[in-house]
């Protein structure tokens, strides 16, 4: 829909075996009333499609993992540092997939044939001396009883670019009272992933796909943005997996609104709106649609519900549970 004007399909044809280019990343919606409670949307986005594929809500003690997707031959999945694991490589590995994955080359455990570690920060280091751009090596990675042939790729940054994600790092080491080392500066200056793609492609080629990573990013953005979604309501966890749910299902009906909307009015050569009004018109016309079906399938003239919505609410949390569990269910069906 309107997404494809935003993130322009990519073209992987130059990977051989490559059907499907997927991006993956987390995003988190924080609950009202409670600091420590979140909720992540685990999201898996097609870069050749222009459509999500798969969605997954959970609560904060959920970590990142590629394990909560389906994937197979012919895909190649794109994902930053929170997934760049020995465990998420070796997953996708044996679902017959392809990735690219950023790692923080300190944490990364990287081993020869023999079973010695090959330390990525010396090879950080020797390249800083000897002034290369490029590292390119292969070695294997471990998790549990599984071994992992893998491909290191890293570019060193532009200088102004690794200045600036240098700044970044000491401004959130300073925000959150904490000593930066010199192994962080380091790598901050550098872009390493890990992939199964082979020799046959360079660096550059393989780096040039990573970037469109990026992109999903932008998706969480603009469905934050465009409803201003950064907390949901407190309450239980049923509550929050289907209230965050019910937003994404929103989301993407005005999306599609949106963006038939847009194609309306060029056809006609009318007026043009920005695509934030479009969004607002269609937002609109959802919620209006919505409160009429809530009149098909709640009565909330009825007894029970009365309490819930008088004046003067007293608001507890197994009552507010209770009202949610009633309403909500209809109201996404």
């Amino acid at each position: 829909g309107m997404l494809s004007s935003l993130l322009p399909a990519v073209d992987a044809s130059c990977f051989a075996g490559v059907k499907q280019v997927l991006l993956v990343d987390t995003s988190v919606i924080r609950q009202q009333g409670k600091q420590q409670e979140q909720q992540r949307i685990h999201l898996c986005y097609s870069l050749n499609e222009n459509r999500i594929k798969q969605v997954k809500v959970s609560d904060q003690h959920t970590a990142e993992s590629l394990t909560h997707f389906s994937m197979g031959s012919g895909d190649l999945i794109l994902a930053d540092a929170g997934y760049g694991t020995a465990q998420n490589y070796i997953y996708a590995q044996s679902q017959g997939a392809d990735v690219i994955l950023r790692i923080t080359p300190k944490n990364f455990l990287l081993y020869d044939a023999n079973g010695t570690k090959i330390s990525l920060i010396a090879k950080l280091e020797e390249a800083e001396e000897k002034q290369m751009e490029w590292i390119d090596l292969f070695g294997l990675c471990k998790y549990k009883k599984e071994n992992g042939f893998v491909r290191v790729i890293a570019h060193k940054l532009p200088v102004d670019k690794a200045a600036q994600a240098r700044k970044r790092k000491i401004r959130k080491a300073s925000k959150n009272q904490y000593r930066i080392g010199t192994q962080t500066l380091l790598c901050a200056g550098w872009v390493v992933v890990i992939t199964s793609l082979d020799a046959r492609y360079c660096g550059e080629e393989i780096l040039h796909l990573y970037t469109s990573r990026w992109q999903v990013e932008l998706l969480f953005k603009r469905f934050k943005q465009n409803f201003s979604i950064h907390t949901i309501k407190a309450g239980g966890k049923a509550y929050a997996e289907t209230e965050t749910l019910l937003w994404l299902i929103l989301w993407t009906i005005v999306e599609c609104q949106a963006f038939q909307a847009e194609r309306f009015l060029t056809e006609k050569r009318q007026v043009s709106y920005t695509t934030y009004e479009e969004c607002k018109i269609s937002l609109i016309q959802v919620i209006s649609s919505l409160c009429l079906s809530w009149s098909l399938f709640v009565d909330l003239t009825d007894k029970k519900y009365i309490r819930y919505l008088s004046k003067k609410q007293r608001w507890r949390r197994n009552q507010k549970d209770a009202f949610y569990s009633a309403v909500l269910p209809g109201l996404l069906a």
